[in-house]
């Protein structure tokens, strides 16, 4: 039995861990209930963010969007919470290290229309010129209506500012 423990432990490949729970938790404990987290502090925590952080951002958003098709509107305290959240996930994604542009990129490919439309906003608070590559590709295998027109006025932003 020991001995197969051993093997187990020696062939397991270690999976990169997110701290983002931790510290979007931390951020959020100290506030009454409908205050919003600080700017600065969402822009420290971004400034922490790797690769894991990034993909923890983006599924978490695909799990709180999947939670709000649940939520009926008059369940305000869940509402709320979820779009609590989603607040602070969008403002991270807008904040982390632009070396870290293509991994928020790809959550343009998100099975999730609200996702999609964070990380669109993301991608042109980043690094708008680079941006529009990726929107145009979005854009073109878009099937949500919302999620087509926040990409499709991203990008005119963007072409009208000669970005």
């Amino acid at each position: 039995m020991i001995q197969q423990i051993q093997h187990q432990a020696a062939v397991s490949i270690p999976r990169p861990v997110s701290a983002l729970p931790a510290l979007v938790h931390q951020a959020l404990r100290d506030l009454k209930p409908l205050s919003r987290v600080p700017d600065e502090q969402i822009a420290a925590i971004g400034e922490q963010c790797g690769t894991a952080e990034i993909a923890a951002a983006i599924a978490w958003l695909d799990a709180l969007a999947r939670d709000r098709r649940e939520v009926h509107d008059a369940d305000r305290t869940a509402l709320t919470e979820i779009l609590r959240l989603q607040d602070v996930l969008h403002g991270l994604l807008c904040r982390v290290p632009c070396r870290h542009f293509e991994t928020v990129a790809a959550g343009l490919k998100s099975p999730e229309w609200r996702t999609r439309i964070h990380v669109a906003i993301a991608l042109d608070a980043l690094d708008r010129r680079a941006a529009m590559p990726h929107l145009r590709r979005a854009l073109a295998r878009e099937q949500d209506n919302q999620a087509g027109q926040v990409m499709a006025l991203t990008l005119a932003r963007a072409e009208s500012e000669g970005a």
